[in-house]
């Protein structure tokens, strides 16, 4: 059993002491964008199970008894941004820059540019809806539906929401990068 012989001074509280060590900024930057970075990817992956699941229940219409509406290209591309983010979830635990580099393009490529160009080619289907409602006469032409929600304006939401995951996560893979690489760079000066 350790017992203490010295007494310690009360009246200190330990900011007289600047030479102790501190963690440098750039491993604290890593290991908060570290763990940002991953529950975004998990998040990633929950709204990737949800359009997996979508095309599953319409090609095995077994699975479901709804009247699932057919899944478009953008899906089918868009879930190859899955296999980004198992690369940025393999590279942190080692700090791979390369993986890293590889989420940070397969997120932008499949990703955020497949959802921002599928934005932009059907925001006049979206305008569309909304001067129809405004105007009363949506129940002419009766629009899709799911669960008796309107699917275009679900598919927005999802959307918005999926652009909201990929940029902050390539906010942190970028903080991440400099963060690596500003350590890897001082290794070989």
């Amino acid at each position: 059993m350790f017992l203490p012989t010295s007494q310690r001074i009360t009246s200190t509280d330990g900011s007289d002491y600047p030479h102790r060590e501190s963690i440098a900024a750039h491993y604290r930057a890593s290991a908060e964008a570290k763990s940002r970075l991953r529950i975004l990817i998990y998040f990633h992956f929950l709204l990737a199970f949800l359009v997996f699941f979508h095309i599953l229940t319409h090609h095995i219409p077994q699975i479901l008894t709804l009247n699932v509406p057919r899944p478009h290209l953008w899906q089918y591309i868009w879930l190859n941004s899955v296999l980004a983010s198992i690369c940025g979830l393999l590279s942190l635990n080692k700090n791979r820059i390369f993986l890293m580099k590889i989420f940070f393009h397969g997120t932008i490529l499949f990703g955020l540019g497949t959802i921002v160009i599928t934005i932009i080619l059907n925001l006049r289907e979206l305008f569309i809806f909304k001067k129809l409602k405004t105007n009363h006469k949506l129940d002419e032409i009766e629009p899709q539906t799911l669960l008796g929600f309107p699917l275009l304006v679900l598919w927005y939401i999802f959307l918005v929401i999926t652009v909201q995951i990929h940029a902050f996560s390539l906010y942190m893979a970028n903080v991440l990068l400099c963060s690596w690489q500003q350590h890897k760079s001082t290794k070989y000066y």
